[in-house]
């Protein structure tokens, strides 16, 4: 018997230096997904991911609670900025956490989301709440070009990041703010990148800058991006990265929480002007 538990014990070892193994790799090859797709495919999966988050939603918030508060950060933006009423556009609302919870408080609330399961049940949840939301089933990827008025707008859960490339983050940027009435202010959350340097991560790199010297590879890629689980994001190395993004976009930045991984931005004198 201990000759039999010495081996079980050498053997669970190496299944688990394999597991270890397999698993870098896969980091490895989905780390190198950015550098070989354009921009355009990317955001496709990016809608699929949206659009299948929200599958068995029936399922998931049978229950759902009515009274979710707004997280700690969003109470204290709220404060500093001195938002407290007005026509408020939440992009990517799910079944509607921030949208009711605004709403309860007065603002005029529009709810856009990719995800007609989500909708539904957000639909729901603020007719038994007796809350007035609208909700509208779109891609928050394409923005309208037309002026909205919107007084404020709210991007959560980080999807800034999951824009590809800095252009098209740029592009996308320039039109939100076109929707904006003009003391309107936009507030985003994004990835900042947390993990430290390894050795997979400065392999996966050099691997990657080779990538996008090939024919049709994606010459917009940077460092940061990334593919987990079929989902485009680009985690920002450093906050000077993430300014000189905003600034090259035109908007004036209002707050920039690293920390806290949002920013608060509205348009730039001449537009507000026009």
């Amino acid at each position: 018997m201990p000759l039999l538990a010495l081996i079980v014990t050498h053997l669970a070892k190496v299944a688990h230096w394999m597991g270890r193994a397999f698993e870098g790799a896969a980091l490895l090859l989905t780390d190198m997904l950015p550098a070989l797709m354009s921009p355009a495919t990317l955001t496709k999966l990016v809608r699929t991911h949206y659009e299948r988050s929200y599958n068995d939603a029936d399922a998931r918030f049978t229950n759902a609670s009515q009274g979710w508060p707004l997280e700690q950060w969003e109470e204290e933006v709220l404060a500093r900025h001195h938002i407290v009423s007005g026509k408020l556009l939440v992009l990517g609302t799910g079944i509607g956490r921030e949208s009711i919870a605004l709403a309860n408080r007065g603002f005029r609330v529009i709810g856009l989301d990719i995800s007609r399961s989500a909708l539904r049940i957000g639909a729901q949840i603020t007719r038994t709440a007796g809350v007035s939301v609208m909700f509208v089933q779109a891609d928050f990827l394409a923005m309208p070009t037309h002026p909205a008025h919107l007084d404020y707008i709210l991007l959560p859960s980080i999807m800034y990041s999951s824009i590809p490339s800095r252009s098209w983050r740029q592009t996308w940027l320039r039109q939100l703010i076109g929707l904006l009435s003009p003391e309107g202010l936009a507030i985003l959350q994004f990835l900042v990148e947390s993990a430290p340097l390894t050795r997979r991560k400065r392999t996966g790199e050099t691997i990657n800058r080779w990538l996008t010297k090939l024919p049709g590879a994606n010459r917009l890629y940077q460092p940061g991006d990334t593919c987990p689980l079929g989902h485009f994001l680009h985690a920002f190395q450093d906050e000077q990265e993430l300014r000189r993004e905003l600034s090259e976009s035109g908007v004036v930045v209002r707050e920039l929480n690293w920390s806290g991984q949002y920013v608060v931005v509205a348009a730039p004198p001449t537009a507000r002007a026009k």
